[in-house]
């Protein structure tokens, strides 16, 4: 017994000590620039509300159904989130600027990192990196993408696609990939000037713990500051 559990855990250290990033091919002068365009388009400039119906696919594959209402703002690093039933009940209602504020949370929506996980998940979702910029160029598939690193080490890819999809993708500081978020071709999506708001949103978290959420827009409302 004690060889096998020996083999397993050399097994995880192998695994994660092989562990590395995708290989980007670095661009520079005018291709750089065009890529690094690319890269803004994700993101949204003003401050928005968002509904969406989301499906939660949990640890084990039980799946669940709310409703989230989302506002955000770029310029202030600001979201509220409330989750609710799908009849109006609201389950979670939390705050985060330059802290983070609960003002509701009904099991299990109340478990210890439920609400800093989720701000953190919204932040990766609708915000520009701010951190360190490392880097632009192309993926081994010929993918333009655009490398952040953020001050706890974790590493952001954010890459688009020619369908003007796109996929943000996170690795922790063992360089493992910890999050992926996906959007869809925005063929239904609402438009303020040149943002656009992809109809459908994907999150997965993974490993041993993770689960996916995929975010249908119900409506996006464009507010003032």
């Amino acid at each position: 017994m004690r060889g096998i559990v020996c083999v397993l855990v050399g097994a995880v250290f192998f695994i994660n000590s092989c562990a590395s990033l995708p290989d980007m091919y670095p661009a520079d002068g005018p291709d750089a620039l065009e890529i690094h365009a690319k890269c803004s388009g994700p993101f949204l400039q003003d401050k928005w509300q968002f509904v969406h119906y989301i499906e939660a696919t949990l640890p084990g594959g039980k799946k669940g159904f709310v409703m989230g209402v989302t506002v955000i703002s770029p310029m202030t690093k600001t979201v509220e989130c409330v989750i609710m039933t799908l009849e109006g009940f609201v389950l979670f209602d939390a705050r985060h600027d330059q802290g983070l504020t609960t003002n509701r949370a009904i099991p299990p929506f109340d478990r210890i990192g439920f609400a800093k996980g989720l701000m953190e998940d919204i932040r990766l979702i609708f915000f520009k990196p701010g951190e360190r910029f490392i880097g632009s160029g192309i993926l081994e598939d010929g993918s333009p993408v655009c490398r952040y690193q953020d001050l706890e080490g974790r590493t952001i890819d954010i890459i688009t696609f020619q369908d003007k999809s796109w996929e943000i993708r996170q690795y922790g500081s063992d360089l493992r990939l910890s999050r992926t978020v996906r959007a869809g071709s925005p063929t239904r999506a609402s438009r303020s000037g040149q943002q656009v708001v992809p109809s459908r949103l994907e999150l997965k978290a993974h490993g041993l713990l993770g689960y996916e959420l995929s975010m249908n827009l119900v409506s996006a409302f464009l507010l003032s500051e």
